[in-house]
């Protein structure tokens, strides 16, 4: 794929993410990043676009985890490469959190990672996204002596890691590369 269509593929997977949290019960989100595309797609699906707070992805989780805690707010982290998520994928998450009494985790199919993180409001509870972050994040949850919901659903587990990834979702649902690259009718 060329700069462009790696590009344009990301844009679309945000685009899918933001229409499955606007077709949720989510009400405010924040997409933290990126360049004037990412801002306006953000702003377009009535999120906050926040520039990167720290140094990494992680420095920058966790100062917006810890704003939202200081505000006695959920927070959420979800992946944004997640071509298959649905407003049911989301509402699984949340019924997961048995109303906000425990840090929720929707681990990704392979390699290890965690795609989605729900964490109730005023646990201080920091992201370390990464190889094997989802046994980082349940060894975190249990030294903090915190209640931990495990939510798989395919619209969470598959995200797109490696250039393989693109052929099974090409498998799994035909076209869906073009589609989210802006070159095929759209699936939003």
């Amino acid at each position: 794929m060329s700069e462009e269509q790696r590009s344009d593929l990301v844009v679309g997977m945000l685009r899918r993410v933001l229409g499955a949290i606007k077709g949720s019960s989510i009400e405010m989100f924040w997409v933290v990043g990126g360049d004037e595309r990412i801002r306006n797609v953000a702003r377009n699906f009535d999120g906050i676009w926040m520039e990167e707070l720290g140094r990494n992805l992680n420095d920058t989780l966790g100062k917006a985890f810890d704003e939202l805690a200081g505000r006695n707010a959920a927070a959420l982290y979800l992946a944004g490469d997640l071509p298959f998520l649905k407003p049911s994928d989301l509402h699984s998450l949340l019924r997961s959190s048995r109303r906000n009494t425990n840090i929720t985790l929707a681990p990704a199919r392979r390699d290890g990672g965690t795609n989605a993180i729900l964490v109730p409001p005023g646990i201080p509870f920091r992201p370390e996204l990464g190889p094997r972050s989802f046994s980082k994040h349940l060894s975190t949850a249990a030294a903090m002596e915190v209640s931990v919901a495990i939510c798989y659903s395919p619209g969470l587990g598959f995200d797109l890691d490696i250039t393989d990834d693109l052929e099974t979702f090409q498998h799994m649902e035909p076209g869906l590369i073009d589609r989210l690259s802006g070159r095929g009718p759209s699936t939003e």
